[in-house]
């Protein structure tokens, strides 16, 4: 991917705004750490977000890769939807935080394998 690109915006919000961006009118029960929006080129970031945080560092990464998959137009080439995107983000986030800051870091393929369907519906 070409990593040579402007810096998105980056905004901290609260997380309840988080999940009313995420899920709109729906009610959920998850909770939404961060989320990248493709319209505005802007990484949504919850407010408690702290840069010295090694999780907290994974998730920003996770979200700039949504953003170069974007720039580089990987959603609708590479990828059917930005859901599906995610297989391949889940294990850069897991490299970098085992190979950069010495965190094994684990998720659960299967949930994996449902986020990243393009038939989910949000």
């Amino acid at each position: 991917y070409n990593v040579n690109l402007p810096q998105p915006n980056i905004v901290k919000v609260s997380e309840q705004k988080l999940i009313s961006m995420y899920y709109g009118n729906q009610t959920a029960e998850s909770k939404v750490h961060a989320l990248y929006d493709p319209d505005t080129d802007t990484i949504y970031l919850k407010d408690s977000f702290n840069e010295y945080d090694v999780f907290d560092k994974g998730i920003l990464m996770h979200e700039l890769m949504h953003y170069i998959h974007d720039m580089n137009g990987a959603v609708g080439k590479k990828f059917k939807c930005m859901a599906q995107s995610e297989a391949e983000i889940y294990p850069l986030q897991k490299k970098y935080l085992l190979e950069v800051h010495g965190v094994k870091w684990e998720y659960d393929p299967m949930y994996l394998k449902v986020i990243s369907s393009c038939d989910k519906t949000r």
